[in-house]
């Protein structure tokens, strides 16, 4: 629709809407208990997965003093992945200054694994496509996280606290494919994000860019996802159930390889070193997009009078 003249009824609609910045200054003042709950529940989610092979050896020297393994998918290698999402909750409690809805973004750097103690009953031969298309069904594999890289400090509570997550608040800039974010060509299947420490000033832990432009996708049942942290108390692994309510897209042309640019930043967090060491070079091997559905959709206005 050409913005600078009418249609009949349609009034003359701005090319860009200017909408506020905000300078984050703010610190926690004081802390407040909620009950705990058994789940937790997102109303929206946008994730992308970048999947790469790494060296069994490398992943067990990880997982093997947690109590976990690295599930083989042949030739002595494992699977890394990089699962970055923005996300939406409704907490069901607001005040003035707390509109009791919550967005945040992460980073998931996983390993997937099993609990060494049940290694007899994990089911062998599953290829790395079969997994990422159909999981596991026995669900006795499951996502390791590493690091859990968050921008909001509830959620960072949430996760340390209930599900026992190795996670940090830090902060994001991304540019990604939505709804609200019709990106325009030629980077309108582009995805683009920075994670940045909490450093004074920022310094980049990575810097990502995913290309989907010219890939196919194939429908695929990722549900329910196992995700596995780390008792410290206890020096036991603990597995959680998260359902996606729907499909995943998932692209495993060789061409996903240069799909991807991942590079690392100049942070001294953990969280690049070990990046650098279970990815590091590494080409993608796949890659995987799973959005929620749009609930409401607002068309913009027209003359009513006419």
């Amino acid at each position: 629709m050409p913005f600078d003249s009418t249609a009949g009824p349609l009034p003359k609609f701005p090319e860009f809407v200017t909408l506020p910045q905000f300078d984050v200054t703010s610190t926690p003042a004081k802390s407040l208990q909620v009950p705990a709950s058994l789940s937790f529940y997102y109303a929206g989610i946008s994730a992308i997965w970048i999947w790469y092979r790494a060296p069994l050896e490398l992943l067990n020297a990880y997982l093997h003093p947690l109590g976990m393994t690295a599930y083989s998918f042949g030739d002595g290698e494992g699977a890394v992945n990089i699962n970055f999402f923005n996300a939406l909750a409704f907490y069901g409690m607001g005040q003035p200054g707390n509109q009791g809805v919550g967005g945040f973004n992460e980073t998931e750097i996983n390993i997937v694994a099993h609990a060494t103690a049940i290694t007899k009953n994990v089911p062998l031969g599953i290829t790395l496509p079969e997994y990422l298309t159909s999981g596991d069904p026995t669900k006795r594999l499951g996502n390791y996280r590493v690091w859990v890289a968050c921008d909001d400090a509830v959620a960072v509570a949430a996760g340390q606290q209930v599900f026992m997550e190795n996670k940090f608040l830090m902060q994001y800039e991304y540019n990604v494919p939505a709804a609200n974010n019709p990106r325009p060509a030629p980077d309108q299947f582009t995805w683009d994000w920075t994670a940045f420490d909490m450093q004074t000033p920022p310094e980049p832990i990575y810097i990502a860019r995913v290309r989907l432009d010219g890939l196919s996708a194939v429908d695929g049942n990722s549900s329910e996802v196992i995700d596995l942290s780390f008792d410290a108390e206890s020096r036991r692994p603990v597995a959680s159930r998260r359902n996606f309510f729907g499909m995943f897209d998932t692209y495993l042309q060789p061409t996903v390889c240069n799909a991807v640019s991942l590079t690392y930043g100049s942070s001294t967090h953990t969280m690049r070193h070990d990046m650098h060491k279970l990815i590091g070079a590494s080409s993608a091997v796949a890659l995987q997009v799973f959005r929620s559905p749009t609930c409401i959709a607002e068309v913009a206005g027209y003359y009513a009078d006419l």
